[in-house]
């Protein structure tokens, strides 16, 4: 006998409660662990089964990777929308500290999404365009800080880029297994932030040439 056919809100269900399963797996053993038979062991259905709702393997990584991306920037625009009303350099710092938090609270997911894009199914390019985006709106930030006199000023989207590296370097470091101690991480973060912060709101010394 056939199965009886879905409706789009049933479909909709299951492929959410597959992406629900593939992200508790990212969670606990990280984006190595993903795979269509540990998603459908612990679903308890035949590994299969689960290509009825996602093409193969690879989609299920990629349709995770684009929904918890998608949460991301509605986090992020918050931030946006505080900077309408309220002082520049707070709205910053608290992005900043989102992206830290993001970092320490999400490790797999972090690593998926700034470390090995790739195993969430992303290419190059799709990665680029992402990191682009996430620049891209701290820079609109900063040039409202920079026009306000809170910031120095600065090509923002340069500017930009800098604090995310400098924010972002003791996490790649950590997760590439160059640097092991959580704690010595977290000093470093904390120290990283405050120097972001102070890069944003001095001069640059420009160096002296002689005649």
């Amino acid at each position: 006998m056939p199965r009886p056919k879905m409706t789009p809100a049933q479909l909709e269900s299951t492929r959410e409660q597959i992406l629900d399963t593939a992200l508790a797996i990212l969670q606990q053993s990280g984006p190595e662990a993903i795979t269509s038979r540990a998603i459908a062991e612990r679903m308890g259905v035949a590994h299969m089964s689960l290509y009825t709702y996602f093409e193969n393997q690879a989609a299920i990584l990629r349709a995770l990777s684009q929904r918890e991306m998608a949460k991301w920037r509605t986090q992020q625009r918050v931030f946006d929308q505080r900077a309408e009303t309220e002082n520049i350099p707070r709205v910053v710092e608290d992005l900043l500290r989102f992206f830290i938090a993001f970092a320490r609270e999400n490790p797999n997911l972090y690593r998926m999404a700034w470390v090995m894009p790739e195993v969430g199914g992303e290419t190059p390019a799709e990665s680029r365009l992402r990191m682009q985006a996430t620049v891209g709106q701290l820079s609109t930030l900063l040039q409202k800080g920079m026009a306000a006199d809170a910031f120095v000023p600065r090509n923002p989207f340069l500017a930009a880029g800098t604090v995310l590296a400098m924010v972002n370097a003791p996490f790649i470091l950590f997760h590439s297994g160059k640097l092991v101690e959580p704690v010595l991480r977290d000093q470093m973060v904390d120290e990283v932030l405050s120097a972001a912060m102070g890069y944003l709101k001095t001069m640059p010394i420009r160096p002296i040439v002689s005649d």
